[in-house]
């Protein structure tokens, strides 16, 4: 499983835990019931706006990129997820991707213009992954000011996308044949997944507002330099955290931090919370929600402290609650039905359970 992680320019937000909650559950899942998992996760620290970000607070690039690097594991351990096997950097990974961008010249798959561009009309078959017609695609590149410059000495269509580009001053550069420069955006992860999980991988994750442009062109690039399709057997997209009823992002500037949310209640109330909701829908943070959680979690703390005090003899778990556990997790990964079958547990006073679906949901994070 190839997910992919954060450009780390500012210290994680509720989106960003809400999506790494999530993959850890199905990553959880998966091993409970028997299938190992290599579960690879990148760090984007070769970026525009971490670039931005770094010439804004007068800061090395790199030494911004390692600081909020380690903001986001503290903030996943302390909420619980098993780390992924691989964590590797963009910058790690450059002569891979240059590598990566001449074999698609070569194929004809790319060519030189301004920058290195994918042609996308080399590849049958863009635009089905995010079901967007030519035109809606076109609308998306222009509202996330990646459309660029079409015409003489630059790009020959809309849809094709950098592979390699020139850097702008004061950022960093590497050598190529293409000309000293940087990578695109989308190649990274290609070239990061298929070197650490092969050229077909089982699942390929991430938010929802990576399905085009970011994972159309990944594919695209990936299946064009292996010949192999598909190149994700499935994919799976988190929806979108809301707050005050927009999106969540750093460009917004409505981010509620992880690390708010831990002054407020205990982590494993903050990952209950997250995973109560569907992983492909949008919904809204409200503190009111975390304040149930954070109840649900004190009901769950007092329970396990008690049974441990009384040393009540070790039993299985009831299988009807294990059952309707794994069913509802089996079922497109039906968090909030998993969580509904925890609190039956709980009623029920099965400690066993309670216990079993614990380490799935919540993982490791501290019910105290």
């Amino acid at each position: 499983m190839y997910v992919c992680g954060v450009t780390p320019y500012d210290s994680g937000h509720m989106g960003h835990a809400f999506t790494f909650a999530i993959f850890d559950v199905l990553v959880r899942f998966l091993e409970a019931n028997g299938t190992r998992v290599k579960y690879v996760q990148n760090i984007t620290d070769v970026d525009d706006p971490l670039f931005e970000r770094a010439r804004r607070d007068d800061i090395d690039w790199r030494e911004l990129a390692d600081r909020e690097t380690k903001v986001h594991v503290r903030d996943m351990t302390v909420l619980g997820w098993r780390p992924p096997d691989v964590m590797p950097r963009v910058s790690e990974e450059i002569p891979r991707i240059v590598t990566a961008a001449a074999k698609l010249k070569a194929s004809r798959h790319a060519y030189q213009a301004d920058a290195l561009y994918f042609d996308t009309h080399s590849y049958r078959g863009f635009g089905r992954l995010s079901h967007r017609s030519r035109r809606s695609m076109i609308r998306k590149l222009r509202e996330e000011e990646l459309l660029g410059t079409v015409g003489p000495d630059a790009k020959r269509d809309p849809l094709d996308f950098a592979l390699w580009r020139t850097s702008r001053p004061n950022e960093p550069a590497w050598p190529s044949k293409f000309g000293d420069g940087k990578p695109g955006w989308h190649i990274e992860c290609s070239v990061m997944a298929m070197r650490y999980l092969g050229p077909q991988i089982d699942i390929h994750g991430g938010g929802r507002d990576l399905i085009f442009s970011h994972h159309e062109s990944e594919r695209a690039q990936s299946e064009s330099l292996t010949g192999k399709a598909p190149f994700a057997r499935a994919w799976v997209h988190t929806g979108m955290v809301r707050f005050n009823g927009r999106k969540m992002s750093k460009s917004l500037g409505n981010l509620v931090k992880v690390s708010q949310a831990l002054q407020r209640a205990p982590a494993a109330a903050v990952r209950l919370y997250l995973v109560s909701h569907r992983y492909q829908r949008d919904w809204d943070f409200e503190w009111t929600g975390l304040a149930r959680a954070a109840r649900l979690v004190e009901r769950m703390r007092k329970f396990l402290a008690d049974d441990a005090r009384l040393k009540t003899p070790k039993r299985a778990p009831r299988r009807a609650l294990m059952s309707e556990f794994n069913a509802a997790l089996a079922d497109d990964l039906d968090t909030p039905r998993a969580v509904r079958a925890l609190r039956a547990a709980l009623r029920q006073k099965d400690a066993a359970a309670v216990r079993a679906m614990n380490e799935v949901l919540l993982g490791s994070a501290s019910l105290t």
